[in-house]
């Protein structure tokens, strides 16, 4: 009678013994889901305003390299504007307008470039953020605008290659020291320039050298992709 109420006692303890081991157990193994449940949690938030922090870069590089293109297209419509006035009255200058003349003057002289920047996206590119999101229809939008920037500067650079050329080989000639002796600089610029034949082929070939009506597409979708890229990364 007395060993039997032992062993029931025994294996009561037993029993609790093994019932506390296991809820101690859930206790821990719960702890350590959340523990885990929660870093990750924290690392994601973490994650994302990084992803946050550099699309707002990307937003406000594209914002400058619309600008940018905006400033190249302000140029470019001088030289378009001008061309067609000389091929209009036969490359008589003086049939221009002073005024006129003043105000698309930088076609005589204007060789410029057209850059853009890649910095925020290099950082996006070169980090592990663009696998973190979501949105890979935008993001294949943002490369496909800076691969059209990188486009039009190859466009841009080739025509203005083709402009210095024409000025320069007249720049280059003897005559030129004696352009600026008189009192219109800009019209006699102007004169000297239309005797030379390779300046002459390039006013032909302005209006039609690019696709002038790109510039302005390009502009749409930098405008485009800026404002979606706002809305989303406020």
């Amino acid at each position: 009678m007395g060993k039997t109420s032992f062993n029931r006692l025994n294996h009561k303890i037993k029993s609790w013994r093994i019932g506390d081991y296991f809820r101690q157990f859930s206790i821990v193994t719960a702890g350590i889901i959340v523990t885990f449940w929660g870093n990750d949690r924290i690392t994601e938030n973490a994650r994302q305003k990084e992803v946050r922090a550099t699309m707002q870069l990307v937003t406000e590089e594209l914002e400058y390299n619309r600008q940018e293109l905006r400033n190249i297209k302000h140029l470019l419509d001088i030289d378009i504007h001008m061309s067609l006035l000389l091929r209009e009255h036969d490359m008589d200058v003086s049939k221009i307008p002073t005024d006129t003349l003043w105000k698309y003057g930088k076609f005589f002289n204007n060789m410029d470039e057209f850059s853009y920047r890649t910095d925020a996206l290099d950082v996006l590119k070169g980090s592990s953020l663009m696998q973190y999101i979501p949105d890979k229809r935008m993001l294949q939008d943002v490369l496909q605008t800076y691969f059209e920037l990188g486009r039009k500067q190859k466009d841009v650079s080739d025509y203005y290659a083709t402009k210095t050329d024409a000025l320069m080989s007249a720049a280059m000639s003897r005559e030129w020291a004696n352009v600026f002796d008189g009192g219109d600089g800009l019209r006699d610029q102007a004169l000297f320039l239309v005797q030379y034949k390779k300046f002459i082929n390039y006013v032909n070939m302005v209006p039609g050298f690019l696709y002038w009506h790109e510039f302005d597409k390009l502009d749409e979708m930098l405008d485009k992709q800026i404002q979606a890229l706002k809305a989303k990364y406020k």
